[in-house]
């Protein structure tokens, strides 16, 4: 799966509540196919989109 769409998926699953959990993001993101700069893109955008990460 490319960034852009990654990005977009987490977004949209995030859009509800103005967050999303990092089993979501892991369950979301292949972790064979995405490296340390993807995930780095990946935490800035959805900053940018003012979704905070959390736990549970």
């Amino acid at each position: 799966m490319k960034l852009a769409e990654l990005i977009r998926r987490a977004i949209e699953m995030a859009e509800p509540t103005g967050t999303i959990t990092f089993n979501q993001l892991n369950d979301l993101v292949p972790s064979d196919q995405v490296g340390p700069e993807d995930i780095e893109a990946l935490l800035s955008a959805l900053s940018d989109a003012d979704i905070r990460l959390v736990e549970e």
